[in-house]
């Protein structure tokens, strides 16, 4: 029976995670985008 509750709680720390990942890669890109929109020469190593 422990195991059950053990995966759910998995599950949601997982849920959380990739929740957390995704909003901060979009957070990321949109301030990279808000960047490379106000100065043009982009650095090196970043353009992809």
């Amino acid at each position: 029976r422990t195991s059950m509750s053990k995966k759910r709680i998995r599950k949601n720390i997982w849920k959380k995670k990739t929740y957390f990942s995704i909003v901060q890669s979009y957070s990321l890109a949109k301030s990279r985008s808000f960047l490379s929109g106000n100065e043009h020469p982009k650095p090196k190593g970043f353009s992809r």
